[in-house]
């Protein structure tokens, strides 16, 4: 039976707003990297992880090493 279980990692900036009193005044984008886990095609789980602005800090390797070492664990276990 093959494992119906995969894990994909996309760069995915996200946009928030700033409001202000009369409503939306500015957007800030953060980069980040979106780990989104799937089981038969369908999502079942996603989780967004910041990077550092100018390059990705040893702390932002460190959380995305943990991140995929869960989800790919996650993976296996249907095999």
């Amino acid at each position: 039976m093959r494992n119906e279980r995969q894990v994909e990692l996309r760069w995915q900036p996200r946009r928030v707003v700033v409001d202000g009193p009369h409503g939306p005044v500015d957007s800030v984008v953060y980069p980040g990297i979106a780990l989104t886990r799937r089981q038969y095609g369908q999502a079942v789980g996603e989780r967004w992880l910041p990077v550092g602005e100018a390059e990705p800090t040893v702390a932002d390797d460190e959380a995305l090493v943990a991140a995929l070492h869960a989800a790919w664990r996650w993976s296996i276990s249907a095999a």
